[in-house]
């Protein structure tokens, strides 16, 4: 285990009259909702405030000051990785998980981190991609993860990225899902964290069925960027959120093995 990992989850077991399930889950919630608010002011910003409020009554102001310690700790730890301090590692999964809060009827069996570099190595092209980048310098990379988990994957995926000297903040994009809402909280505020311009779906992949989308701050401050440039290629483009209740408007589409690039030379890295 990372010492920063056991260092946050030191802290959060300082709140003793809470199952530490639920704080974790708190934690990650409240800590999503924060930064969410902070820079989205759509017509759901006052649902969201209204469900931070919920959860923060359950607490003390001692309690709270706690998650801020806890969250405080966390952002000092990417920020590490970013500025090339420390690591990229999958802090959010690895806390989760030894909360014992996964749900194993959802089929949340989380990747190792050491095997998401390996698929990330793989799978990434790092020479093709800084051949198009160099080809046009306002190249978009898009991710695709349908089933984000607590955003390991992803994070590898940056990860390799990063090494190969590409500035992801600029030309990628991550598009991902889950269908556990509590994923979408760690994949939001990690990926906020590392700046990465993503959008978090929650919802079901297979289905096409989404209920909510998270849009990270390096998204919301360039989306002029990653809309004028998404669009030019072949990524299906959904900014509103399509009702539940609603048939999908299209089947899946089938996965591919190896990263492929269309006709306009979009090039898309697709993790099944």
């Amino acid at each position: 285990m990372k010492q920063q990992v056991k260092n946050i989850e030191k802290i959060l077991r300082g709140i003793y009259d809470h199952d530490y399930y639920s704080v974790v889950r708190d934690f990650f919630e409240m800590s999503a909702i924060s930064i969410r608010n902070a820079v989205d002011y759509t017509a759901k910003r006052d649902e969201y405030e209204s469900r931070y409020l919920q959860i923060a009554k359950s607490y003390s102001k001692e309690q709270l000051a706690i998650f801020a310690q806890a969250l405080g700790v966390f952002i000092n730890t990417l920020k590490d990785a970013v500025d090339g301090k420390d690591s990229f590692y999958d802090w959010a999964g690895e806390l989760y998980i030894n909360s014992e809060t996964n749900n194993k009827n959802l089929g949340q069996f989380f990747t190792p981190y050491h095997i998401s570099q390996l698929m990330a190595k793989i799978t990434i092209d790092g020479e093709e991609i800084k051949r198009r980048i160099a080809a046009d310098p306002d190249t978009v990379i898009t991710i695709n993860e349908p089933t984000c988990g607590a955003g390991g994957i992803i994070v590898a995926a940056i990860d390799t990225l990063n090494r190969y000297g590409i500035n992801y903040a600029y030309n990628t994009f991550v598009d991902c899902t889950d269908i556990d809402s509590n994923c979408v909280y760690m994949t939001y505020l990690t990926l906020s964290l590392l700046g990465v311009p993503a959008v978090v779906r929650h919802g079901d992949s297979l289905m096409m069925r989404y209920y909510s989308h998270w849009y990270t701050p390096a998204y919301i401050f360039a989306c002029s960027h990653f809309n004028r440039r998404l669009r030019q290629g072949n990524y299906p483009y959904t900014p509103t959120v399509q009702k539940v209740e609603d048939k999908p408007q299209k089947a899946p589409q089938k996965a591919i093995e190896q990263p492929k690039a269309d006709k306009t030379g979009q090039y898309v890295i697709n993790f099944f």
